[in-house]
């Protein structure tokens, strides 16, 4: 079972789509979703849940990060996923866009931290932009490590977006998020 995000210029959609496998993936829904943070404050992100369930839009303002300014910007986003009793999930691999303008001797952030409420453990995918260099980048990586739901929990899936610099001048901002791979399995 894949799960799909996208952040266009700011949007951001989940969606359940199906992997590949010899077992029969189950039917997933969202149940309802929270966010926050410096960079998807109230005031400046707009969401629609589709008819279905399956699919959010997440708009925001803000998603960009400045030594001039806020040297780091974040969204919490926890999202309540609704599927059969005997399946387990891991995040798997994630796409995103960065767009920068870096200096000599300055670094530009971006990271995806995953985990699930109530369970230990966290995967994430980071990546680090050295100066100086100016232009954008998309960016495909697997989550670091292993992490799996507990089965017949259904624990919210977590995600912190983050994009960050450091040094003498740079902005790093997030603007799209395609794609976050949901791997199932059953238990």
């Amino acid at each position: 079972m894949a799960s799909q995000v996208v952040l266009a210029g700011v949007l951001l959609m989940l969606a359940a789509g199906v992997q590949a496998s010899a077992q029969t993936p189950p039917e997933v829904t969202i149940d309802s979703i929270t966010y926050g943070g410096s960079g998807c404050g109230f005031d400046d992100t707009d969401y629609a849940l589709s008819n279905d369930y399956k699919t959010v839009n997440f708009t925001f303002d803000g998603m960009v990060a400045t030594t001039d300014g806020d040297r780091k910007k974040a969204c919490q986003i926890s999202f309540a996923l609704n599927y059969p009793d005997g399946w387990s999930f891991s995040v798997g691999q994630a796409t995103a866009n960065v767009h920068f303008d870096i200096v000599k001797n300055s670094v530009g952030i971006y990271r995806t931290v995953c985990y699930f409420s109530g369970q230990s453990g966290t995967t994430m995918i980071e990546r680090k932009i050295e100066g100086p260099r100016v232009g954008s980048l998309e960016i495909t990586e697997d989550f670091q490590t292993p992490l799996w739901s507990d089965c017949n929990s259904k624990p919210n899936l977590n995600m912190k977006l983050e994009v960050g610099v450091e040094g003498e001048k740079a902005v790093m901002g997030l603007d799209k998020f395609h794609h976050v791979n949901l791997l199932w399995r059953q238990c």
